[in-house]
């Protein structure tokens, strides 16, 4: 039996190279947390006559969903800043996992913000911060 492992539901959270005051950890989230997603493939084929040729990609866009609560004054600092500028440059987003490790996304920005109710029903702001995720290092390495 090998031990499937655990997911800390407090670790996901963001730090800012440049912009220490919009780090986010678990305290400002409501309870969807933080979604990543990828733009394209990590490797293309390319179809050739008699096969497919590799072709790997050096990086993706990256989306990164942060789901802040509203009623905390770090809302109020993501909204000065999509205001002022939206570039926030590099971030790591730390998952729920300490065994799969970080993601660090270069040069993101603030790209969308989802629609809001101001019912008193949901707490929560999506934001979304898109930024380059390099991949495939390894093909630097002529």
């Amino acid at each position: 039996m090998i031990s499937p492992g655990v997911l800390n539901r407090v670790r996901a959270s963001t730090k800012y190279d440049d912009f220490p005051e919009l780090n986010v950890s678990a305290s400002y989230l409501a309870k969807q947390g933080i979604e990543i997603s990828f733009q394209g493939n990590i490797t293309d084929f390319l179809p050739a006559m008699t096969g497919a040729v590799q072709s790997p990609q050096p990086y993706l866009l990256s989306q990164v969903k942060l789901h802040i609560l509203r009623s905390q004054s770090l809302a109020s600092q993501y909204k000065a800043r999509w205001e002022l500028d939206s570039k926030v440059g590099n971030v790591r987003l730390y998952t729920d996992s300490s065994v799969f490790g970080e993601f660090d996304l270069s040069d993101a920005a603030i790209t969308s913000v989802a629609d809001m109710t101001f019912a008193g029903g949901d707490p929560g702001v999506a934001i979304t911060l898109t930024g380059t995720y390099y991949v495939n290092s390894s093909m630097w390495d002529f």
